[in-house]
């Protein structure tokens, strides 16, 4: 370093305190001495230094290189910046950046000024090139990706970006973390970015289709749903993930789309030209069930697929799992106890798992994931157990080809091809097992009557905010809020709320209440109202709950089962409507009854305890009961 004997002094002075600090554990006092000596001209290169080995200690190695890389070129750089610099690019697998540092290294002295900083096991360059391995922060950022540790691959993916900016692979990447935190319209803008830059793929129409739907842009998202098909017209995951997005389409929009003729006739031409029968149904008990949830999109539905797997009664039944990942992955605490036997199956085609399920004698195999899984929509084609059972998200309108049963919502008589869960196909219980939070009916101090919901964009469609609106224009001074679970966090989604009520001319009598769990925000409503044609029926259960009544329409799936629920309940008459003009009927008339619904309140707890498929024990009691009587006649 071409400097004098006292600034080299006062360098080696602080970098020596820096290094004391580390070797203690004291990161953050280090971070904050090298952030406050970046002030200081005489000392800014060491304070950089110090940062690039603070960073690459906690894992951040785009950071580090970034640092350290803009200090080259400076008349005071210390001599063993290219050789840490050569290590840190092996490290990141960038082959080129490595050499030249290597090289570079070659040319300058040997001193050792701040490679000691980045700890006692730094390796030379030697040993670091030999263990390179290509993108290695995208890959680990992949398998956190896949693991469901989303903060992490974002961190790793993030670092990957600061060193390879245009990387398309890890754009898309990035793209689908943010997808899965929520991030849509961050998304978006990705997707567009590796659009520019590599070509509008099938795979990338797919899932900017589904950004954009996500969003509320249904049109747009539509538009490249069809794109997306008739580049990859045969591909099971593009028509699947079209058909999946339908669900946010009422039932005549989804079958104009013709997304569900495509996807079934592609179907029905990837059968097996010679079906194995189904293996024969012998007298043994208990019987095995296994529940096939790999796919499964929210912590809600994980967590009471796995509170009724685990509340089976083993006495009747065994229960297998089939999932993602290992049941020790963070992502799968929901799974750990639920099931006698778990099988990762994330990789599997769906010959494979035809022959796995087989092979591990299951009785009974039950689809949880639904529409969610487009890649093993044709395992019910391959007969692969005695009996099979669509249970959680079917098709919007159609039926995919199999021999099995799809589980429906509601009382009576199955017909050809159902069975029948008459409370609903989902647990609405408190899996937790919280006590209700009962509290007075607003409507009893303010007066005026109160509505209520949570969604998402998606379920925030036009239709939805006139019905909306005309149901506050028949009540004055009645208001809706709305529960945001982070989707108003988007100056895009105000927007919308605004404009979409606003066609309605209710705009100034909504509004959204923010940091605030489910049952503070039930305190605050007198009725909910669950959206349509798609809602979040786990969280208006919560509502419910906790002593508010739900108006629902079972032309929706969701309203369906909650409506099942309801009607088990002995609140058909109350709260569902069998159509949308139904549903608006049902909440004016209770509004207008406001004696009926201070009682109603009241009592709403205990009515909806009383149901047996209320709780996890009762709701896997309804599901093995009807699975038995199921296979009685399939029976050898």
């Amino acid at each position: 370093m071409g400097v004098s004997n006292s600034k080299q002094s006062r360098a080696a002075d602080f970098l020596a305190k820096i290094d004391d600090l580390l070797v203690a554990g004291s990161d953050t006092e280090a971070l904050a001495l090298a952030e406050g000596a970046l002030q200081d001209p005489e000392a800014n290169t060491e304070a950089v230094c110090a940062l690039a080995a603070i960073y690459y200690r906690s894992g951040a190695l785009g950071y580090a290189i970034k640092l350290l890389a803009s200090l080259m070129g400076r008349p005071d750089v210390p001599e063993d910046i290219p050789e840490v610099l050569a290590v840190l690019y092996s490290f990141a697998g960038c082959v080129s950046d490595a050499l030249y540092y290597a090289k570079l290294s070659s040319t300058q002295g040997g001193d050792r000024f701040i490679q000691h900083l980045f700890g006692p096991d730094f390796p030379n360059f030697a040993d670091a090139f030999a263990r390179v391995r290509p993108k290695p922060l995208l890959g680990d950022g992949m398998m956190a990706l896949m693991s469901g540790e989303l903060e992490r691959a974002l961190f790793l993916v993030e670092q990957h970006l600061n060193l390879l900016p245009d990387d398309v692979e890890a754009l898309d990447t990035y793209a689908q973390i943010k997808i899965q935190m929520g991030k849509n319209s961050e998304a978006i803008g990705l997707l567009r970015t590796v659009a520019t830059l590599a070509g509008p793929s099938a795979t990338l129409l797919s899932r900017l289709a589904s950004c954009l739907i996500l969003s509320g842009q249904f049109p747009e998202g539509l538009a490249c749903h069809r794109e997306a098909i008739a580049r990859a017209p045969s591909s099971f995951a593009i028509l699947g993930s079209a058909v999946a997005d339908l669900r946010f389409f009422g039932r005549a929009e989804a079958e104009a789309s013709g997304i569900i003729q495509a996807w079934n006739a592609e179907l029905t031409k990837s059968a097996p030209r010679t079906v194995r029968p189904a293996p024969k149904v012998t007298d043994v008990s208990p019987i095995r069930i296994c529940y096939l949830c790999s796919s499964l999109d929210s912590d809600e539905l994980n967590s009471m697929v796995g509170s009724v797997a685990q509340a089976h009664d083993r006495s009747r039944v065994t229960v297998v799992g089939f999932g993602r990942d290992q049941t020790d992955s963070p992502s799968n605490q929901w799974a750990r106890g639920a099931f006698d036997l778990w099988r990762d199956v994330s990789n599997l085609d769906v010959t494979t798992m035809g022959a796995l399920i087989r092979g591990e004698g299951v009785h009974v195999a039950i689809d949880a994931d639904g529409s969610l899984a487009p890649t093993m929509r044709g395992l019910f084609q391959r007969n692969t157990a005695p009996l099979q059972v669509g249970w959680l998200n079917p098709e919007v309108a159609g039926r995919v080809p199999g021999n099995y049963l799809q589980a429906v919502p509601g009382p009576g008589e199955a017909a050809e091809g159902e069975l029948v869960l008459a409370a609903g196909r989902y647990c609405l219980g408190d899996l937790a097992g919280r006590a209700p939070v009962t509290t007075a009916a607003p409507v009893e101090s303010v007066g005026t009557i109160t509505f209520g919901a949570e969604l998402i964009r998606a379920e925030l469609t036009p239709h939805l905010a006139m019905v909306w609106g005309r149901i506050l224009q028949a009540l004055p001074n009645s208001t809706l809020l709305l529960r945001d679970s982070g989707m108003f966090g988007d100056p895009d989604n105000v927007d919308a709320l605004v404009s979409l009520f606003g066609n309605a001319g209710v705009a100034h009598r909504i509004d959204v209440i923010r940091d605030v769990d489910r049952a503070g925000f039930a305190a605050n409503i007198d009725i909910a109202l669950l959206p349509f044609p798609a809602g979040n029926i786990l969280a208006h259960a919560e509502f419910m709950r906790n002593g508010v009544p739900v108006v629902v329409t079972t032309s929706c799936a969701a309203g369906a089962d909650m409506g099942a629920f309801l009607t088990a309940a002995g609140l058909g008459e109350t709260l569902v409507g069998a159509d949308v003009d139904g549903y608006a009927a049902k909440a004016l008339a209770l509004a207008g009854d406001v004696p009926a619904l201070v009682s109603l309140r009241r009592r709403m707890p205990e009515i909806v305890a009383s149901v047996p498929a209320f709780t996890p024990k009762g709701f896997a009691r309804a599901i093995e009961d009807a699975v038995i009587a199921a296979l009685a006649p399939l029976r050898a």
